[in-house]
């Protein structure tokens, strides 16, 4: 079979299983200011490559559960760049009796692939955190297509922050690995005093 069907097969298969359609209206509107201020003012959010994943295990203080959102950001610098990110909301208690004024608070977003990087289609919830699960590229694959089939965990901090499986100790870490793991405004490294 052709690998470019299989690819194109995958992705609808996997928005489709996700159900973009039945995003609740406040998480829509939610995801979009999100993708708003992660723009660069040409970069669009595509509510269509939209999925989410109401999650059990997620709580903190004034929330008991809450939902991640893979994300789809397009046409950076009026390109044709795309970029994923991976955004974990709570879902807000009732205090007292009182209903909050929003559902859902954002805890957590992550840049997590995008065109040339690395694509997730699915999105699902473990006893070690999410696991995205998507594709990488070999070094024969064109730009359009990933191949490399690829799963990336992230687990929750303390704050409800998305941090690497592989480094959970180091939230300012990238989890991807093409990239550098430390960027100028990281902190330094603690010396090690043995």
């Amino acid at each position: 079979m052709n690998p470019l069907l299989m690819l194109l097969f995958l992705l609808w298969s996997g928005f489709a299983l996700a159900d973009p359609a039945s995003l609740p209206d406040e998480l829509a509107e939610e995801a979009g200011m999100l993708g708003s201020i992660l723009s660069d003012g040409r970069a669009v959010f595509y509510p269509e490559s939209t999925s989410y994943l109401s999650l059990s295990s997620l709580n903190g203080p004034g929330y008991s559960n809450g939902v991640a959102v893979l994300m789809t950001l397009g046409g950076w610098g009026g390109g044709a760049t795309n970029n994923q990110y991976l955004a974990l909301y709570a879902i807000n208690d009732s205090i007292a009796g009182v209903s909050p004024v929003k559902t859902y608070r954002l805890l957590s977003v992550r840049h997590v692939g995008g065109k040339g990087d690395r694509l997730f289609t699915g999105v699902r919830e473990t006893g070690k955190g999410l696991v995205l699960s998507g594709f990488s590229y070999a070094a024969e694959d064109p730009l359009c297509c990933p191949a490399k089939p690829l799963e990336v965990t992230f687990t929750f901090g303390e704050r409800g922050e998305l941090l690497p499986a592989a480094s959970p100790t180091q939230p300012w870490q990238t989890a991807n690995p093409m990239r550098p793991a430390r960027s100028r405004l990281s902190p330094p490294p603690i010396a090690d005093r043995s």
